[in-house]
């Protein structure tokens, strides 16, 4: 049927005119009418129910796209400390339907400091062995994060710190907060340390003492006749000011070897588990005097598998017991009670970097036939509290060793690394002598592990010596190769091999994360987006020169900041396909990635940080494109006369950014897109979308009927180009009444699901 054109005349008119004029007005208006109500589609923003217009909603000052950080942290330590877990808390979030906590552990260097951590030490609290629990998705707005399952005072965990960050999150309705960080950390409730109780130096008494530790309020003493604390009996509890005790013996209880444990108590009424088990006794008269000038002969940093100490022969003595103590564990171990000389050869498990502390305690046995006490004398004054202690150790590798690869040459690493034990460098020093050793290192290196200790079996060294001590570290610049040990050596003894130690790799290249992509095999099927329709993204990138074992990608809404890692396990390709549940459109994503050696070991992330972002479903596109559609159509006058006379004529709107919308009423109503954007990238100052092109609504037939169609096509660019045609809705009583929408997004080819039903925006 051909199109009907009419004219309006200003003149006189017949009665006949005046009804066919009166007809074509009706018909005017209820075009007019439906299209606006056409465009005014209302669209289930809130899972709460509640139905808002796009309009209303993109006409607030500011929109909320990304939940609030949390607030109100508190982590337990001190006074609030738990002897096995620390417990989390935070304010809620509005709007969070749960929670993402990540942990970051510092421990003590030699020298007792720590170093805070970075970024990339935080991970998500993931169940394992010795914590079932899991931080995934954590509802509530606390967190008991088990750190010991069965604690002892030797758990080394109680020195420990543990720093918490912790981001809200809504996988439905926004991007998650930035993570919320505290310079506070977490503590376990440790037990007292170095506990030591008097080895017979009384015949009345026995004294207990321990080292004070802060935020304690008490302290509660323990005794037992057994080393394992069986049938424990509580005797005591002192307040914090007070760090010993002073236990009353009977005549009876001398010479019995009581073990004293010490527990310690905070403000919330938390007990630590046990110390370290503190043996003492009360001398019995008749027992042998204390053994005297206890020495160690060898094993000062010049041997590698034993220690020997000596002493002088005590007077009524028929052998001797020997125990060690250790600058890691006070409880004492006997290494012997059954010496008959004067000399002892300590080969017993002897670990490196640790101060051995040896006493003797003469025995007298009774004659045979007698039934008489053995006999037990005082401890050899020579333990770690003396003046002059019998204080050895063994050759020790060099401990907490760091490998860098060399900024000005790649074939080169630096290996830095803490003085060993005997030096007088070394950090933990007991300072008790001066006869310090000057060591020279072997430093071994290959291309696998295997090959790396084959070198050091080999004595094949890389280099001969570091470039000298600093700080308790010596550094030095090797051959770069993928693993590397070291060993200690003075004059011809070698200690054993160091822990193996790896180069962290350098930066990866060219990170580059997809923008709105068509990504084969993922953005062809719907299935693969999200719930707001939002498709993956794919980051790729190159590898750094000398490659690296694996890699973690991270991911952040800033460019600067809060970068969580995405990846649970490393990966080895140089891709990743991102499926971020909780990715909106009109949203940026931002993308590092972080290279790591076959130790799982990195510090140096990509030397760039990649911008990207979803493409969007069909259906969404739509959605997304219809929001500057509606508020565009909100600002015209013309079609919203209630007088349809005055709906005739033209008008030019502007763009809340840019552009114009001009409009054309009559028989046909023209609307022609310039240049047209009304919204702002999510905290940018980009355009969403930008309008090109135009939409007709005609009218043809018959005009009572108001039948007719749509046309025209509208190329949008900004975040997310593509083209809206119109050719295939149909004008129905004066409405929309059938059709679609063809949609095809920039990279995507037509689809029969780019074909969007009439309804999406009624």
């Amino acid at each position: 049927m051909k199109q009907a054109h009419y004219k309006m005349k200003t003149n006189s008119c017949s009665a006949q005119q005046r009804v066919r004029t009166a007809i074509f007005l009706y018909a005017i208006s209820m075009l007019f009418t439906s299209c606006y109500q056409f465009f005014q589609g209302k669209i289930d923003m809130y899972p709460s129910g509640n139905n808002s217009s796009l309009s209303e909603i993109f006409e607030e000052k500011s929109v909320i796209t990304q939940l609030s950080p949390p607030e109100q942290i508190f982590i337990s330590s001190g006074r609030d400390a738990y002897t096995d877990k620390i417990i989390i808390s935070w304010s809620t979030v509005k709007h969070a339907t749960s929670y993402r906590l990540e942990r970051a552990v510092a421990m003590p260097k030699t020298d007792g400091s720590y170093t805070t951590p970075e970024e990339s030490d935080y991970s998500i609290i993931k169940s394992s062995g010795t914590n079932p629990q899991s931080s995934d998705y954590i509802s509530s707005t606390s967190y008991t994060d088990i750190i010991l399952r069965d604690p002892v005072y030797t758990a080394s965990e109680y020195s420990y710190r543990y720093y918490y960050r912790i981001s809200a999150e809504n996988q439905h309705m926004y991007d998650a907060s930035a993570f919320a960080t505290t310079t506070s950390y977490g503590t376990l409730l440790a037990p007292p340390k170095n506990p030591h109780a008097s080895l017979g130096e009384s015949t009345e008494d026995i004294i207990i003492e321990w080292a004070k530790q802060s935020e304690v309020s008490y302290y509660k003493i323990y005794r037992s006749e057994n080393e394992n604390n069986s049938n424990s009996m509580f005797i005591a509890k002192v307040t914090s000011d007070r760090n010993s005790y002073r236990d009353k013996i009977t005549k009876p209880q001398q010479g019995i070897e009581f073990y004293y444990t010490v527990l310690s108590q905070n403000a919330t009424g938390n007990e630590s588990v046990a110390s370290a088990p503190a043996l003492g006794y009360a001398l019995k008269e008749g027992a042998p005097p204390k053994v005297t000038d206890v020495k160690v002969t060898e094993g000062r940093g010049t041997t590698t598998d034993k220690i020997a100490i000596t002493w002088n022969a005590t007077p009524n003595a028929t052998k001797y017991a020997v125990y060690r103590t250790s600058s890691v564990d006070s409880a004492y171990y006997l290494c012997s009670n059954s010496v008959t000389g004067t000399t002892y050869e300590d080969r017993d498990s002897l670990k490196p970097n640790v101060y051995y502390y040896y006493q003797v305690q003469a025995i007298k046995e009774p004659a045979p036939g007698l039934n008489e006490p053995i006999l037990k004398g005082p401890f050899s004054d020579s333990s770690i509290k003396s003046k002059a202690p019998a204080e050895g150790f063994i050759l020790s590798a060099p401990g907490e060793i760091t490998v860098t690869k060399s900024n000005s040459n790649n074939s080169e690493c630096i290996i830095t690394f803490a003085s060993p034990i005997g030096t007088q460098a070394y950090l933990a020093d007991s300072k008790k002598y001066a006869d310090y050793h000057t060591y020279t290192f072997e430093i071994f290196g290959g291309d696998t592990q295997e090959e790396t200790f084959a070198h050091a079996s080999a004595n094949t060294t890389l280099t001969a010596s570091p470039a000298g001590p600093f700080s308790g570290y010596y550094t030095a610049t090797v051959e770069a190769k993928r693993f590397y040990v070291l060993r200690t050596v003075y004059g011809g003894i070698k200690s054993e091999t160091s822990v193996i130690a790896a180069p962290a790799p350098s930066a990866a290249n060219n990170v580059i994360a997809t923008r709105h992509a068509f990504i084969s095999g993922i953005t062809d099927n719907e299935a693969n987006a999200n719930v707001s329709g939002v498709y993956p993204v794919r980051i790729t990138w190159t590898a750094p020169e000398g490659g690296a074992d694996g890699y973690h990608v991270y991911r952040s809404t800033s460019n600067n900041s809060g970068f969580r890692k995405i990846t649970e396990e490393p990966i080895t390709a140089m891709s990743y396909i991102d499926k971020n549940t909780s990715a909106k459109a009109g949203v940026y994503y931002y993308y590092k990635v972080l290279s790591i050696n076959s130790l799982g070991q990195g510090t140096n992330y990509s030397n760039n940080e990649a911008q990207g972002y979803g493409a969007l479903t069909y259906k969404q596109y739509f959605l997304e494109y219809d929001k500057t559609r509606q508020r565009s159509h909100a600002k015209l006058t013309l079609m919203h006369e209630p007088n349809d006379l005055n709906k005739l004529g033209k008008e030019t709107i502007n763009g809340d950014i840019s552009g114009s919308l001009s409009y054309d009423g009559g028989t046909t109503v023209t609307m022609l897109y310039t240049d047209y954007a009304d919204f702002y990238i999510n905290g940018t100052t980009e355009r969403y979308f930008v309008y090109n092109g135009n939409t007709n609504t005609y009218i043809t037939g018959n005009l009572l009927a108001k039948n007719g169609h749509m046309g025209g096509t509208v190329t949008a660019t900004g975040m997310y180009p593509g083209t809206v045609k119109y050719d295939d809705i149909q004008i129905k009583g004066g409405a929309a009444g059938d059709g679609y929408y063809t949609v095809t997004p920039e990279g995507f080819a037509p689809s029969p699901a780019g074909l969007i039903s009439w309804t999406m925006a009624k």
